[in-house]
């Protein structure tokens, strides 16, 4: 039985995704219709629009948009800065933090310092004035996190937690975002453990705000590739990415990604990993920038990146520190 939006929003609004959204009324601008009493921002002479889980660009753009991608920030402080402000320097319209902002992990007692530590490198980001996406990786507790966020909003206009707002519908481009990750080991307890039905809504949403403008899936985790060039390929050369985020992305013929979580997979490739050059526009993509820092200690150079939508189409670099 197919659900009209009313109802599918009201579904929605029970699930884990959107736990802190408003579950009633209709979606607003972009691919869907407007509904009552919206929050509105400024961001330098863009206007934005909040409501039921979705934030929608209000003033119309010029058919592309920039996105600054910084991932696995793990609470470094002076790469995030740093990366704040190279991006903002190459131009981008908005940022997205694509979760494991903070270091600590495994802390049963629920994060000793998750909250400054997360506050230390979303600031700089935000102090960009540009709008500013996030969401939780595999190191985040709900209860820091959700109290970092709450402060970080209340504060930042231009900060949104795609925890609460998981739809950006932004006038050139869609981004449905979902953070966490699938595998218990690698979950911090009380973390953000995603399961099967987690990403069915996350399709769910992809679906509904599909339309004529490029779809970005944006997520914590990768999803479970087959080879080699897979996103998902740790050092011992095995493909550990979601299995349902695959089956998902699959099943709304999804071609455009990005994640972060397995910082020695950093490169750029089409959904089907054949590979893709820097720089160079695609219709498919998929992109992992790098981790801004790497906290385990190998040898791997911060890195964050830059995804740029044009005419329906994707180019991606990755920059170093």
């Amino acid at each position: 039985m197919r659900m009209n939006r009313r109802e599918f929003l009201g579904w929605l609004g029970r699930g884990a995704l959107v736990a802190g959204a408003v579950a009633s009324g209709l979606p607003l601008t972009g691919c869907s219709k407007k509904s009552d009493s919206p929050k509105t921002i400024n961001l330098k002479g863009i206007e934005y629009q909040i409501q039921d889980g979705v934030i929608s660009q209000a003033t119309r753009g010029d058919g592309q948009i920039k996105l600054g991608v910084m991932a696995d920030l793990h609470a470094h402080q002076g790469n995030s800065q740093f990366f704040a402000n190279q991006l903002n320097q190459e131009g981008v319209d908005v940022y997205f933090l694509a979760g494991d902002l903070s270091h600590s992990f495994g802390d049963y007692e629920g994060a000793k310092d998750d909250f400054n530590e997360i506050l230390s490198v979303v600031e700089p980001v935000a102090a960009t004035g540009k709008l500013v996406l996030a969401v939780p990786g595999n190191h985040e507790q709900k209860r820091a996190y959700d109290k970092a966020l709450e402060h970080l909003t209340s504060k930042y206009s231009n900060v949104v937690d795609m925890e609460k707002v998981p739809v950006a519908d932004l006038d050139d481009l869609t981004i449905v975002a979902l953070g966490g990750n699938a595998n218990s080991r690698f979950c911090v307890p009380d973390g953000y453990l995603r399961n099967g039905e987690d990403f069915e809504r996350l399709g769910e949403l992809a679906k509904q705000y599909q339309c004529d403008k490029p779809l970005l899936i944006a997520t914590h985790i990768p999803q479970k590739y087959r080879t080699k060039r897979g996103l998902d390929v740790i050092d011992r050369g095995i493909n550990v990415g979601g299995v349902d985020l695959a089956r998902v992305r699959k099943a709304i013929g999804s071609k455009f990604a990005v994640s972060g979580h397995i910082h020695e997979a950093y490169g750029l490739i089409t959904p089907d990993e054949q590979p893709v050059k820097q720089g160079e526009l695609s219709d498919r993509l998929d992109f992992n920038p790098g981790a801004v820092y790497d906290h385990v200690g190998r040898n791997l150079k911060p890195a964050a990146g830059i995804l740029e939508f044009k005419e329906g189409k994707a180019r991606a670099y990755i920059l170093n520190r």
